[in-house]
């Protein structure tokens, strides 16, 4: 296998335990006892010890023994770190001190005026926008940096391993204050602007956040490295949501002054849950250049002083692992008072991935489709499309009513949240397409396409923004025999949000017309020819949001939408002029353009035909996949290779539940794979469930998995 030296580039299972509300209460605790039960009972090999409550704004006080720092109320004379650490070691447990960076108290803040974060109206940001309540925040350019090194440095002197910050991020509307105002003028030579999405500046700004971020974090790296040459440091990078740029977060930026890029994937009761939440939070932070780390939360939701139920948790870690990522678990140690089985569920993961870490070590993702979450669009996509901004009704009936009211959004700032909300479910709907059909991918970054020359497909969904550098490379890579799948206004953006018709003719496209009205529901394309095994005639649903597209005549253009309805039960309207798929070949690859946005079609009604076109366009493009797989949807595959031995790993999870929270997992039977590898596999063998899976080898290999019921992983010999 490939030699891994450094501890945090091999499989880490971490846990944090909060002794909160009142944190003195840890010195309560026999420090050997409590080290020899995380590493027996919960099975970790890594363990975060709170150095600086994130609790009621206690930011500024420590749990430790820190040189010019205030000590926690009850801890005077106890150093938890120092205590702690020794034991840890002892019994194979790396330590990891977190230290609250975003949460403080007024009355410290008072003492330091010149640290808060100020809003574009000169207000302190936490003053306006309490945290959690009650507490204020600091500025990543003021003095306070200075303070927050030397803190890190005194962490670092008890023994440690390293920190995790949790923040500080720049905050909505934010930074405004003396110390950003000054930084920002000796770079632009102008003042920092408020939001105007129409002012280059502005962009010039959000970049200058971004920056500021990134730069804190190396010079923390470097306070960590002043102590431990090895020591680790990493903050919470965000998750894959389209609004990290509000919090000035972008792992492409962080990610070369941290070792984990790590982020949270929590469970909230009451607000719509995508079951595939740990999955792709993974999926995103694997696609950086440091080992992921998914913060399950196992706190029951908002009722923190309980645990979530044992499936949530189950699946969470699951997903994680398979997604190639490292679990973390963050719980309040007085819940186990009343759960004070809740470790079972999670030694039952935790021991199954130390038993079988060699298969977890040095893996490589063995996708053939890769599907672009793009940072710059997130920052910077806003469509030019003046009906994209007409709200919809929802089209539902009820009582003989049909919901066809629409407004318009005229505001910039609530135009901007709406093509957020739109990029959200853009990707989201390629992601569940993807995954429910069984078809392995990858998630790329903006820095990743340089090295898309591996994947059979890329994906643009819906809205993408591009450089001339990526514009570029699109067109070598299909050139050279690569295949492309975009949607609605994907690439049709330069990496500012400018319009750009760059990839046009990569598409095939001569030139957009306008923008279909917006209306949800009793809208339709027809297939004029048979394609994707859609008979010629074949009516299917229209998304809300279509282009009108005039291709160039040595496309293909099988499908068309018809002509707008703009009522319900009225006849049809006609074929239109404008085409629903457009295919161009494009040197030795080719590209398939849907003027529709049919991932937030997919993702906001779950529309079959949606999906289904998705899904027959890219198996099409792909040609003969690596895996296939017969199993109900439900059921998520990835696949990894490993030199060192030459060997496939096939990680399958289980997402069939009774529902949200999930309290059993209903198992599937009877699942077989194809792996087309062209040759007898040397061995196959399953680690987790399946003692009994057989295989057999003709032209393919095939696998039968007698039954799946949470999380198994297969191995097979090259």
């Amino acid at each position: 296998m490939n030699d891994v030296k450094e501890w945090w580039m091999k499989p880490v299972r971490m846990l944090r335990v909060d002794y909160a509300p009142d944190f003195s209460s840890v010195k309560e605790e026999d420090m050997e006892t409590l080290a020899r039960s995380r590493k027996e009972d919960w099975q970790i090999n890594c363990e975060w010890i709170v150095g600086a409550p994130g609790f009621v704004g206690d930011a500024y006080r420590t749990t430790f023994k820190a040189s010019g720092y205030e000590t926690y109320p009850g801890l005077e004379g106890f150093d938890y770190l120092r205590k702690y650490t020794p034991f840890a070691h002892k019994y194979g447990i790396r330590v990891l001190s977190y230290l609250n960076m975003h949460w403080y108290a007024y009355d410290f803040a008072e003492q330091h005026p010149d640290w808060e974060q100020l809003l574009s109206t000169g207000h302190s940001y936490g003053r306006m926008h309490p945290l959690y309540g009650n507490g204020t925040t600091f500025c990543v350019n003021s003095s306070w940096r200075d303070w927050a090194f030397d803190l890190i440095r005194e962490a670092m002197k008890t023994g440690i391993d390293g920190v995790f910050l949790d923040g500080p991020v720049v905050f909505p509307d934010s930074c405004y204050c003396l110390s950003c105002r000054e930084k920002f003028r000796a770079e632009y030579g102008r003042e920092i602007p408020k939001e105007d999405w129409k002012d280059p500046l502005w962009k010039n700004y959000l970049g200058f956040r971004e920056n500021s971020l990134a730069q804190f974090l190396s010079d923390a790296q470097n306070a960590v490295r002043d102590i431990n040459p090895e020591g680790i440091i990493f903050l919470n990078a965000g998750s894959w949501g389209p609004s990290g740029w509000r919090v000035a977060r972008d792992i492409q930026k962080t990610g070369p002054f941290q070792s984990f890029n790590g982020a949270e994937a929590f469970f909230h009761y009451g607000s719509k849950q995508n079951i595939y939440a740990s999955l792709m939070t993974g999926k995103y932070l694997r696609a950086g250049d440091n080992p992921p780390v998914v913060f399950t939360h196992y706190m029951n939701g908002k009722w923190h002083y309980l645990n979530l139920p044992p499936g949530e948790v189950q699946l969470a870690l699951a997903q994680t692992a398979m997604a190639g990522a490292n679990p973390w678990l963050g719980l309040i140690n007085s819940s186990l008072e009343s759960q004070p089985e809740a470790n079972k569920p999670v030694k039952e993961i935790f021991t199954f991935l130390e038993a079988e870490k060699e298969f977890f070590t040095a893996t490589e993702s063995f996708a053939e489709v890769g599907l672009l979450f793009s940072a710059c669009t997130c920052r910077n996509y806003l469509s030019r499309l003046e009906g994209f901004y007409e709200r919809p009704g929802s089209g539902k009936e009820e009582n003989l009513i049909v919901d066809q009211k629409s407004d318009k959004v005229k505001n910039w700032a609530a135009r901007k949240i709406q093509c957020e909300e739109f990029l959200s479910s853009a990707y989201a709907g390629y992601f569940h397409a993807l995954t429910r059909a069984h078809i392995p991918f990858d998630i790329l970054l903006d820095q990743s396409l340089k090295d898309i020359a591996r994947y059979k497909t890329v994906i643009l969904p819906d809205g993408v923004c591009l450089n001339k550098e990526a514009v570029a490379i699109l067109r070598e890579y299909v050139s050279a025999g690569g295949n492309l799948l975009a949607s609605f206004e994907a690439g049709f953006y330069d990496e500012r949000g400018d319009y750009n018709e760059s990839l046009f003719d990569l598409l095939g496209l001569e030139e957009i017309d306008d923008l279909f009205p917006v209306v949800v529901g009793e809208n339709y394309l027809l297939a004029k020819e048979e394609h994707l095994q859609f008979g010629k005639g074949k009516l299917m649903e229209r998304g809300p949001y279509a282009l009108k597209v005039k291709a160039k005549d040595d496309t293909r253009t099988p499908a068309f939408f018809l002509n707008q309805m703009n009522t319900v039960y009225t006849p049809l309207k006609g074929l239109s002029s404008y085409p629903s798929l457009v295919l161009n070949n494009y040197g030795a690859g080719r590209t398939a353009y849907f003027p529709e946005a049919i991932g937030h079609f997919m993702r906001e009604t779950a529309m079959v035909s949606a999906a289904e076109r998705i899904i027959r366009m890219v198996k099409e493009l792909n040609g003969i996949s690596i895996i296939e797989t017969d199993a109900p949807k439900t059921v998520a595959v990835e696949i990894y290779k490993q030199t060192e031995p030459d060997r496939l790993i096939i990680h399958l999870v289980n997402n069939t539940v009774d529902g949200r929270p999930i309290n059993e997992f209903l198992p599937i039977r009877d699942i077989t794979l194809k792996l087309n590898i062209g040759h007898k596999p040397g061995n196959v063998f399953p680690l987790r469930e399946n003692d009994d899976l057989s295989y057999s080898f003709d032209v393919a290999l095939h696998i039968h998995i007698p039954c799946l019921k949470l999380y198994e992983v297969i191995v097979v010999e090259l």
